[in-house]
């Protein structure tokens, strides 16, 4: 087992969700547990290189995230393979990650599907914080249907080519996901 925790982000182009949600989790778990964590993110139909989004700058800027050196890069098997949690913007990119890596289900979830469960699921509190995920992930998927909330709203919408409202429905949509993500650490520890 590495020391370090490994999350996946995953959305389609890994220009704007993904992106912006990996450097807010990584900067979050990093003033929580340094070293602990590793986060990285793909995307199902990212072209490689690509740059992030002006709007999606422009939220990170406001959040304080830092976005310096990010370029999207394409989903392959093996880093599915190789994280041990998997947490995708909306349900087709879940489809999408278990097609690639059938063995990925059970630790693979929508970002605001894994907030949502993830107070219902009690931690390893003698564990340091990676040893407390690896054991999160082993036990977060008997969780799933836990009557918490609504299926319907674990995706976080797509901002692309609309408006700067739904950029900012996006923020808040992950904002808020991340937020109940790094409170679950917060008290665990």
């Amino acid at each position: 087992m590495n020391s370090a925790f490994r999350v996946l982000m995953v959305c389609t182009g890994n220009i704007c969700r993904s992106p912006f949600a990996e450097r807010l989790l990584h900067r979050e778990f990093d003033y929580l547990a340094p070293g602990e964590f590793s986060v990285s993110s793909a995307g199902t139909h990212a072209v490689d290189g690509s740059p992030v989004q002006p709007e999606v700058l422009r939220l990170a800027a406001k959040r304080g995230i830092d976005m310096e050196g990010f370029t999207a890069r394409s989903l392959e098997p093996s880093m599915i393979q190789e994280a041990d949690l998997v947490l995708v913007m909306d349900r087709g990119h879940r489809r999408d990650v278990v097609m690639k890596a059938p063995k990925a289900l059970r630790k693979t979830f929508t970002l605001r599907e894994f907030a949502r469960i993830l107070p219902g699921v009690p931690p390893e509190r003698s564990a340091a914080p990676a040893g407390r995920w690896h054991s999160l992930s082993a036990l977060a998927p008997r969780y799933r249907n836990t009557p918490i909330g609504s299926a319907a709203d674990d995706d976080v919408v797509d901002p692309v080519a609309r408006s700067m409202k739904v950029y900012e429905q996006m923020d808040a949509q992950i904002i808020s996901a991340i937020v109940s993500i790094v409170n679950w650490e917060a008290r665990s520890g």
